[in-house]
């Protein structure tokens, strides 16, 4: 079963701030289980990658392709990259992502760390809204026989900050 809620946010304000708020939320709303990815459109990536780039390497800890490390690192380091699986027929699609990245002039990170110590996955998602994203909880064994998608009540936030 697929778990599923929509969030909102102010895109001039911290966008990771508005995600862990709303992955605690996730959490609350859904205990045991915790959100694993998170879908948004370009422009909320691009905050996002904005925010890692700040942030890298004090206490972020992103996930890029493991075969791709040194070539990736050096990427980071230089401020270049590009956040988020390619989503193609609806589906994550890796080897796409791969090829983007072993092609591109960016890193690319498919995820960071979670509030469970785990892998907040990001998917690039742009039928989504600037101010909206979602955070999913998919579980480890998709075999999209049984997949039942589980909308959460529509409560959706907005996160602002002063």
């Amino acid at each position: 079963m697929v778990l599923q809620r929509k969030y909102f946010f102010n895109k001039h304000k911290d966008v990771r701030i508005a995600i862990r708020l709303s992955e605690q939320e996730f959490h609350e709303s859904h205990a045991p289980l915790y959100a694993n990815h998170l879908y948004c459109n370009s422009f909320a990536m691009r905050k996002i990658e904005n925010h890692l780039i700040e942030a890298y390497p004090y206490g972020t800890s992103i996930v890029i392709f493991d075969a791709l490390y040194d070539n990736q690192h050096e990427k980071i380091h230089n401020g270049a990259i590009t956040c988020g699986y390619e989503l193609v027929d609806g589906k994550i699609d890796v080897e796409t992502t791969y090829q983007i990245a072993r092609h591109s002039q960016n890193a690319i990170a498919v995820g960071f760390d979670a509030i469970n110590d785990d892998d907040l996955l990001l998917v690039r998602d742009d039928k989504l809204a600037d101010n909206e994203f979602v955070l999913m909880y998919i579980p480890d064994n998709d075999d999209d026989d049984d997949m039942d998608t589980v909308y959460s009540p529509v409560e959706e936030r907005i996160y602002e900050f002063a």
